[in-house]
């Protein structure tokens, strides 16, 4: 066998090796994905092959398992999001049914044994280079270099448990509550500047309540405070 033919066989067992490819997702369960490698297989000929889809991919997210929860963090993966295409260097179907025994079939590197990542497709979005961010459509979070946390979007935020703050709360926009509001005024006392509108109901003190207002008495002195 001469140099030429050498490097055809060579050529021809590569061919066959699959190592990473971008791919397109087809369908996605929230367990695995069907996907479909972006790229067709161009044949010697010139001739170019339609790629396969690929069923029952598993798709890569940050995990684990903490004191026994599942940690998760994922995204909407819709029909057409692109992905980063790994194939595995062993035949998949033990792992995927759960088992981490040896695998049946001796194939490496197929096409058929694929983990996809998704991925942003270079031109498609672009990555805030300044903070860590969380985005998705309009809504977005952003976590700085000095250590501030900004959530913006034009929706609600949403809290579904008890929210506890440690630090003080500055509201700049109207304040508004549904089920009454409890508290204590600590050292400083509670301060309200501005009108105050009361409708409905009536105003109960358990303690004197003093408005510091004062009348002219007849003798041209003031009028003392409420008697406690």
């Amino acid at each position: 066998m001469n140099v030429t033919e050498l490097r055809q066989l060579i050529a021809t067992e590569l061919a066959e090796v699959h190592t990473c490819l971008p791919g397109v997702i087809v369908s996605y369960d929230g367990a695995c994905a069907v996907v479909r490698p972006a790229l067709p297989k161009q044949l010697a000929n010139g001739t170019a092959l339609a790629p396969p889809q690929i069923v029952q991919v598993p798709v890569c997210w940050p995990a684990g398992d903490v004191a026994g929860r599942q940690a998760l963090i994922s995204v909407p993966l819709r029909q057409g999001d692109p992905v980063k295409l790994s194939f595995s260097e062993r035949a998949l179907e033990n792992w995927l049914a759960g088992a981490d025994s040896a695998p049946d079939d001796p194939r490496q590197f197929d096409l058929s044994d694929a983990f996809a990542t998704p991925v942003v497709r270079p031109g498609a979005g672009r990555a805030d280079t300044e903070n860590v961010s969380v985005q998705y459509g309009r809504c977005a979070l952003k976590l700085t270099p000095a250590g501030d946390a900004i959530l913006g979007g034009p929706g609600e935020f949403r809290v579904t448990m008890p929210a506890v703050f440690e630090k003080d709360v500055s509201v700049e926009g109207l304040f508004t509550y549904g089920a009454g509001m409890a508290g204590k005024g600590g050292s400083a006392g509670t301060r309200i500047a501005g009108d105050i509108h009361h409708g409905g109901g009536t105003i109960h003190s358990d303690n004197v309540v003093d408005d510091g207002h004062r009348h002219h008495d007849s003798r041209g002195g003031d009028t003392s405070g409420p008697l406690p």
